[in-house]
């Protein structure tokens, strides 16, 4: 079974080769059409290694503008992209600068979420930076009253059952407010600033146009480069010279 095995190999790579050297001998044919000894004789190599070397030239021409040209076109491509990504990096940072999210939760005290970035008194969001807070004390009600003003000077009201909430514990939350507001104007002011600083960068960034400009022109002295090379055409021409010298060589004109 082995021995079998071996010889059904063998003949399937007999099989492969005589495919490839008649896709060979067919492609040789095609191009230099006219029969088997202007193919393969001798008597005709000089005409066919003229003809090839036409081509050849033709092909590496035709090759060499394409490649340079798509070089080109991937230089402005890539200029563009470089000028998108730095555009919109700079308008992606000055929009999470100018964010107003509140930010994660610090501490929750009855009625009052300290967060991040805002207060939430009774549904309402108060940004932290700016706001003041104050605490009065109703001695008959048993209460603790926590007023919380806002940068606009809107103020909200938040009511602590004494039974719950003892004076020292809700005016111990009303020093954390007020710290963490310092904090927030602080934060704010390094935020404006930096705002300024990136909206400076964008203004650059939006004006730095001339590598694109620089990548375009490029391109376009490719282009015209290779459109106004008489190189080609005489290549051109010189195909044809050898295509008509097969021609009426053979009879038959070749690609």
């Amino acid at each position: 079974m082995a021995g079998c095995g071996g010889r059904v190999i063998v003949v399937w790579w007999v099989v492969v080769a005589a495919a490839l050297g008649a896709g060979a001998v067919v492609w040789q044919l095609v191009r230099f059409p006219g029969g088997r000894s202007f193919a393969f004789g001798a008597e005709h190599r000089e005409a066919r290694t003229a003809l090839d070397a036409a081509r050849r030239q033709v092909r590496q021409l035709r090759w060499t503008a394409l490649r340079e040209t798509v070089q080109a076109r991937a230089g402005v491509q890539q200029s563009k992209r470089a000028y998108r990504s730095r555009v919109r990096g700079l308008e992606s940072a000055i929009a999470r600068l100018r964010s107003t999210d509140r930010g994660a939760l610090v501490e929750q005290f009855g009625g009052i979420g300290l967060y991040e970035g805002a207060l939430l008194v009774g549904g309402d969001d108060v940004p932290l930076a700016g706001a003041r807070v104050r605490v009065e004390v109703a001695h008959a009600a048993y209460a603790s009253y926590m007023y919380v003003t806002a940068q606009d000077g809107r103020e909200r009201m938040e009511r602590y059952a004494g039974s719950e909430f003892p004076e020292d514990t809700v005016r111990r939350f009303a020093v954390r407010i007020q710290n963490a507001s310092v904090a927030a104007g602080h934060e704010q002011a390094r935020r404006a600033g930096e705002i300024r600083a990136r909206e400076a960068e964008l203004s650059k960034a939006r004006e730095a146009t001339g590598p694109m400009t620089a990548a375009q022109q490029r391109l376009e002295e490719t282009r015209t480069r290779h459109r106004d090379d008489p190189a080609l055409p005489r290549a051109r021409a010189a195909l044809d010279d050898a295509r008509d010298t097969w021609h009426d060589l053979t009879g038959r004109r070749p690609y």
